[in-house]
């Protein structure tokens, strides 16, 4: 009887190993309730290095006061915000559609100003508690390229912000103009921003893809460490393809 206890105790703490093992390795996709109304943080993706959030506003609405890691920002609307620190400071902000930003390890609460909706996707460094420290961008001669080559130094992978933890660009792709062969050597998030048709092409493929739609806000994690993977990337409609690429460094 104690040796079948036994048995039994070891079978289910191996379950639970298993289970709390998958819970840390697959990413987390849940809707976490809304702490005020009219303020909503939906998690889009989580894993041991970031998380990345959507964050909604309604129209005047406040969120509580709640803390982040460092973070890079993309603003899916315009705003206008009055941002209040624990210390008591306060700040107003405006973002235009589609900017992007670098926001520090912080505690603040923020108010939408404005009778519109606001949204933002934060793509949170766990590690980040330290100032960004920027880095800078280096020119990138097209001509002088020859595919496949880094995405940093793709012409149409646009890079506006770089520090410790992150490097972002603001990719556009013109019909007809797709980009170059390029490498995805880092973990990255996509953020697309506007378009109707998006194709991709692998490095050794004769073919491109089957045309995807593309949906405003949409976003992706892309694996890259340890599995680097090249292709190049188009508009496969009448619009320009807009996306931001978040690369993760730590």
């Amino acid at each position: 009887m104690l040796r079948a206890r036994s048995a039994r105790s070891a079978m289910n703490g191996m379950k639970v190993a298993i289970l709390g093992a998958v819970l840390v390795i697959l990413p987390v996709r849940v809707q976490e309730p809304a702490l005020t109304a009219g303020y909503t943080v939906k998690v889009e993706f989580e894993n041991e290095q970031i998380r990345v959030t959507r964050v909604h506003y309604a129209p005047r609405a406040t969120s509580p006061m709640h803390t982040h890691t460092g973070r890079a920002v993309v603003a899916i609307t315009g705003s206008h915000l009055r941002v209040t620190t624990s210390d008591g400071k306060t700040q107003e902000t405006q973002r235009r559609p589609g900017e992007i930003y670098w926001g520090d390890s912080v505690t603040h609460s923020a108010e939408n100003l404005t009778d519109a909706p606001v949204e933002t996707i934060e793509i949170e460094v766990k590690k980040a508690t330290a100032h960004g420290i920027p880095v800078k961008i280096p020119r990138v001669d097209a001509v002088a390229l020859k595919e496949p080559v880094p995405v940093e130094r793709e012409p149409h992978h646009r890079v506006v912000l770089w520090n410790q933890y992150v490097r972002v660009l603001d990719v556009l792709f013109p019909p007809g103009d797709p980009a170059l062969f390029h490498t995805h050597s880092n973990d990255n998030v996509s953020v697309a921003l506007s378009g109707d048709k998006t194709h991709a092409q692998a490095w050794g493929s004769s073919n491109w893809g089957d045309p995807a739609p593309v949906i405003a806000g949409e976003v992706g994690f892309h694996k890259a460490v340890g599995h680097p993977y090249t292709h190049r990337v188009g508009s496969a409609g009448t619009q320009a393809f807009h996306v931001i690429d978040v690369e993760i460094f730590q």
